[in-house]
């Protein structure tokens, strides 16, 4: 599962983000790490091992260069093939996802998220130009909520983890009634508390200077016009069952099974 957070601006101090890391430890129980760029960022994890267990895959986590920090939760399926790919461009140093989430971008930019088969939610921290990239998988599996006070801004995997600030506690009452009167509650970026909102998902955010810019990244209409359909029913039969065995091996590549995880499921 894991948990991410961080504070953006002149209001980041490491104090403050360790109560937002402390309200959703329950997500990332192995643990939990903070890294400060002093008067600029605090970003923070909380990690739950499920591939590369040891210490050396822990978050933030940090690229060859020093100037990257990457906080993450989630899991790209595809790693194994992205690393190949990547293998001539980049040093690495784990055999975890994350490392090569981050190589992806060091290569890609933002365009690795095109390249990414998962479910993820992350923020990458540039040091050097103090700028901060998020983003959100193509349908928002995973949680990111963030909040604007003044010229700062904080991010989590939780709401909760917001509502330390002013005014975060208030119900915003059209999204409740929204959601009590059709089920649904509102726009992509909306929640049910005043001025916390949730990067929607398909969407990648910047934010450097106290300026936040959000952009679409994944168009699900665009991409479902793409497929043939001029498949007979036995080829459409095959190429689904192709689909959808590569899609289940992918998903059970892990280096542990969580059976504390399963126990309480069950």
């Amino acid at each position: 599962m894991c948990g991410i957070a961080g504070i953006i601006g002149k209001n980041a101090k490491e104090v403050e983000l360790q109560v937002m890391l402390e309200k959703q430890a329950h997500r990332g129980p192995d643990h939990t790490y903070a890294f400060v760029d002093a008067g600029f960022a605090a970003i923070g994890h909380n990690r739950l091992s499920i591939i590369d267990l040891s210490a050396d895959a822990n978050e933030p986590f940090t690229d060859n260069s020093g100037k990257f920090y990457l906080t993450f939760n989630g899991e790209i399926y595809n790693y194994k093939e992205l690393r190949e790919e990547l293998k001539n461009f980049y040093q690495f140093h784990t055999s975890s996802d994350t490392e090569v989430l981050l190589a992806s971008y060091l290569r890609w930019g933002k365009d690795c998220l095109q390249k990414f088969r998962g479910m993820f939610a992350f923020a990458i921290w540039n040091s050097e130009k103090k700028e901060l990239f998020a983003a959100r998988d193509r349908f928002g599996v995973k949680p990111f909520f963030y909040s604007v006070e003044g010229d700062s801004l904080y991010f989590s995997s939780e709401i909760k983890s917001l509502q330390h600030l002013p005014g975060r506690r208030e119900p915003r009452e059209e999204v409740w009634a929204s959601y009590f009167s059709y089920g649904s509650y509102g726009m992509p970026e909306e929640t049910f508390f005043n001025n916390i909102q949730q990067l929607p998902g398909g969407h990648f955010l910047n934010f450097s200077n106290g300026k936040l810019s959000i952009e679409k990244w994944y168009n699900f209409e665009v991409e479902v016009a793409k497929i043939p359909t001029d498949y007979s029913f036995s080829e459409a039969k095959e190429k689904y069952y192709e689909l959808l065995q590569e899609s289940i091996l992918l998903r059970f590549r892990a280096d542990v099974l969580r059976w504390d995880l399963i126990l309480v499921a069950g």
